[in-house]
């Protein structure tokens, strides 16, 4: 009976530690920052979106979103990099991620890895109807 009872405690133990304590907690890098879409290019495979804004820290940034589609055509992977100026320099990364479109709103959820060994996860929502994108950057080294 012992025995049994050492089984069920390995297999239970997992589950009660899971319970969601310890749940990830993010820091934002910078205040949400607003961006505009200054072209976009429709493709069949990918389709391209290039965007600039005000940014905090990294100044005036372009970035371009490659937009890779899945089976449904409404989500897949996301890629591309970016560079801000500002006065004293300019910042550079690349991320790559997954995308998806709901209710006519695109939301993009990649990691970017900065020149400066910094590294964020961006939530970039995009809606098409304002040519608007807020970026919502969060620490993660």
């Amino acid at each position: 009976m012992k025995k049994w009872f050492l089984v069920c405690l390995i297999f239970v133990t997992p589950w009660a530690l899971a319970d969601g304590h310890g749940g990830l907690t993010l820091e934002k890098r910078q205040p949400d920052a607003s961006m505009t879409v200054t072209s976009a290019k429709i493709g069949d495979a990918v389709s391209v979106i290039n965007a600039e804004g005000d940014m905090g820290a990294y100044g005036r940034v372009y970035v371009t979103f490659n937009l890779e589609y899945d089976a449904t055509r409404a989500g897949g992977k996301v890629y591309g990099q970016g560079r801000g100026f500002t006065q004293d320099g300019y910042a550079s990364g690349k991320f790559t991620g997954y995308w998806q479109m709901t209710d006519g709103v695109i939301t993009m959820r990649h990691v970017v890895q900065l020149a400066d060994g910094t590294q964020n996860l961006d939530v970039v929502t995009f809606t098409p109807l304002s040519k608007e994108l807020i970026v919502s950057a969060y620490v993660l080294k």
